[in-house]
């Protein structure tokens, strides 16, 4: 598993978004328009809140589209989270590569989005816990 090292920003993102839910974030990461919070696995429930309550005030809060993963120790579990809701029909983990197969075109196009955005986000989110890289096929 990756050491993963936060700066003073996303420490203090972190902090006001547990303050908010009572949830625990493992990691905070940000690109222009949304905030991603991993949060610790099993406490997916308590960071969204009841009708995703605690959700909705934390975007008021921080300006910004807020998205959740649940983190979980094992790596086909965490990209599954990561790809979540769209679901793949396979995903392989490798030496250094984890392969993320699916045969339905607008799922693969979904992963990896406009200018290869989506997949990106993918990568940065696995390799900060797994140090693998993602493929999709």
């Amino acid at each position: 598993m990756g050491k993963v090292i936060l700066d003073q920003e996303t420490l203090g993102l972190s902090l006001v978004f547990e303050r908010l839910t009572n949830a625990r974030v493992v990691d905070c990461f940000q690109d222009k328009e949304v905030l991603y919070f991993v949060v610790a696995q099993g406490e997916m429930g308590k960071a969204l809140g009841k009708g995703a309550v605690h959700l909705r005030r934390a975007e008021q809060e921080f300006g910004k589209r807020v998205k959740l993963i649940e983190h979980a120790d094992d790596l086909v579990s965490f990209v599954r989270n990561v790809v979540y809701p769209l679901r793949v029909e396979e995903i392989i983990p490798g030496e250094s590569v984890v392969t993320l197969k699916d045969t339905n075109k607008k799922t693969k196009s979904l992963l990896i989005g406009r200018e290869g955005k989506n997949l990106q986000l993918i990568k940065r989110a696995v390799k900060r816990f797994f140090n693998v890289d993602v493929r999709v096929e």
